[in-house]
């Protein structure tokens, strides 16, 4: 539990600093609305959030500023929201000055003024009663936390149940979350029906900027649409049940969401922190090809000595530590994503973005059962991706020429297999 208690006396000051905090905020959204957002908006991995608005209400009035600072360009909107991250989100949403140190357990918090400054406004007084001499910062708030933690701080009055699962859940948050239905802040977890509020669920960062924009009355932003779609995919197989297979899935969840700014590079050797094993080759090859039949820019790749039947021949990449990576830039104007997934006997790589306009085309055949995806894009004026492989007994020369109203550009290497 939150051990969310309001303190006598406390609730017409934060009364007044909610109303000043308010009026503040919904001056800054003004102007915020007016303000021309980059396509896509202030973050790069909320495209596919329903809650992008909302996030983007907040970040307008600087409740949020990211969640990978510096560079600051990520949402995190998936992630669990935790207690201490909460108390930052509600201390810039209202306001509240510093207050003394109240807790044990935040010394080494970021967030410890933010906490501190919570629980003098009385919003929080712990998480281990009757002592409460402890925050917990690092536990994930729940939605029965979350509504007590907004009732409190908005002063809500009580009100009756709303919804059929809140026996579920803690008793001590029941009226606040009905408190909370009552005024629109929530409406429930089961669309269309929301008669269920699912108390103990984790609340994630989307939904908190949610909950916070309806809590302080904020006009939802809505960027510019992003161009974004599916660029390339590329997919390579595997016998089932090895043991490199789960080499092959480690390498996949580990690229699956990495956002790459216009510009970025991305090594597999940095990803893997050096350190390789049998079966990350399959994966950095499935990438290679999905860059590569993508018109991305390719820095750097080397081939396997032997020809493996998994792999497209010479489109592929191994890795050797400190010596060999698989390296590529995107040389696109717009954000691009890496989603990967796999099964008990493949593994996909897909980018998401936008290649200004490239047509791909190719003769590439899946001789090893690689299945590529070309995608074609642009018009008229599109760059023109065309891959071809020769091949000569054991050596492949590989062509790709890129064509654009500027003229055309090729690049080619030759490999040999010594087996």
């Amino acid at each position: 539990m939150s051990g969310i208690l309001v303190r006598p006396g406390r609730a017409a000051v934060r009364l007044a600093i909610m109303a000043s905090a308010v009026l503040v905020l919904l001056l800054m959204g003004s102007a915020a609305d007016a303000a021309q957002l980059p396509p896509g908006g202030s973050f790069v991995d909320d495209n596919d959030s329903i809650h992008e608005a909302s996030i983007e209400a907040i970040a307008a009035v600087g409740i949020t500023n990211g969640c990978n600072p510096p560079r600051n360009d990520r949402f995190c909107p998936e992630s669990p929201l935790t207690r201490a991250q909460m108390a930052s989100f509600l201390v810039r949403a209202l306001d509240l000055p510093p207050g003394p140190a109240a807790f044990v357990d935040t010394a080494d918090s970021i967030h410890r003024s933010d906490i501190d400054a919570l629980a003098a406004a009385g919003i929080t007084a712990g998480c281990n009663p009757p002592a409460n001499d402890r925050f917990c910062p690092h536990d994930p708030v729940t939605r029965e936390q979350m509504a007590s933690f907004l009732a409190r701080a908005l002063n809500l009055p009580s009100a009756t149940a709303s919804f059929t699962d809140l026996d579920s859940g803690d008793p001590v948050h029941r009226s606040d979350i009905s408190a909370l239905a009552a005024v629109g802040i929530t409406v429930g977890c089961n669309p269309p029906d929301n008669d269920r509020f699912c108390p103990t669920s984790t609340v994630t960062r989307e939904q908190m900027a949610s909950f916070v924009t309806r809590a302080l009355g904020l006009d939802p932003v809505d960027p510019p649409d992003a161009p974004f779609h599916l660029i390339s995919s590329f997919t390579t197989h595997h016998n089932c049940c090895e043991g490199r297979v789960r080499y092959v899935q480690e390498v996949a969840d580990k690229i699956d969401g990495i956002v790459m700014l216009p510009g970025e590079v991305l090594s597999i050797l940095q990803v893997l922190r050096n350190d390789v094993d049998s079966g990350n080759c399959q994966t950095s090859t499935t990438l290679f090809n999905a860059v590569w039949y993508g018109g991305l820019d390719e820095i750097e790749h080397r081939p396997h000595s032997v020809d493996f039947a998994r792999y497209p021949q010479a489109i592929e990449a191994t890795l050797i530590p400190g010596a060999v990576d698989m390296r590529f830039r995107n040389d696109t104007a717009h954000p691009l994503e890496i989603r990967s997934h796999y099964t008990g006997t493949s593994v996909t790589v897909e980018l998401w973005g936008d290649n200004d306009g490239r047509a791909v085309s190719g003769d590439y055949t899946p001789t090893h059962g690689a299945v590529l995806e070309l995608l074609a894009e642009g018009g008229a004026n599109a760059r023109a991706v065309k891959t071809d492989t020769v091949s000569s007994g054991r050596t492949y020369t590989v062509t790709r020429t890129i064509t654009d109203a500027g003229g055309s550009e090729s690049e080619s290497w030759t490999w040999t297999y010594r087996y």
